[in-house]
């Protein structure tokens, strides 16, 4: 069962999500990888309800995984992204939520445009809705879950390369 969190925990935790969304628009990927706990869920279904255990997901790495994801983007080799594609995130629409374990849940909407000059069409834009499974740290919070649910989730997508 959730429950609203107060005022002030609520500017925390949307402060943290912003700075999540700035370290990834700059690929400052190592900061970024470091917002990560241990159990770390990054997950993009193609259906809201999906069971990743059961369908297909355009996304779903686990902490490891997203240190090689993070090791390969930092190599500069990764062809889809040289260059870095050019993003920054919109965020909005914001819900606070306290669980009984003691974690934070964060739901909000996006509207992210992306540009690469590696695409066929060298401009796209990617919008959903993030939820995310957050704990207080030393120093903030730490993501354990970031579920991305994509408008346009059940259509083919060429490439999530880059950290949406």
């Amino acid at each position: 069962m959730s429950q609203s969190v107060e005022f002030e925990v609520s500017r925390e935790l949307e402060a943290f999500i912003i700075q999540e969304a700035k370290l990834a628009d700059e690929g400052q990927y190592l900061e970024w990888h470091d917002l990560w706990a241990d159990d770390a869920v990054y997950w993009v279904p193609l259906k809201e309800d999906d069971d990743p255990a059961e369908k297909a997901s355009h996304l779903y790495d686990n902490y490891s995984r997203l240190t090689t994801r993070v090791k390969q983007l930092n190599t500069g080799n990764r062809f889809s992204q040289v260059p870095i594609s050019g993003m920054r995130r919109v965020i909005s629409n914001y819900e606070f939520f306290e669980q009984a374990d003691g974690k934070f849940r964060v739901e909000a909407n996006f509207y992210l445009p992306e540009y690469s000059i590696q695409s066929t069409h060298n401009f796209r834009i990617w919008s959903g809705r993030y939820t995310y499974t957050l704990s207080r740290h030393e120093g903030g919070f730490k993501i354990h879950m970031k579920k991305i649910l994509l408008v346009n989730a059940i259509e083919p997508i060429s490439t999530l390369s880059f950290l949406i």
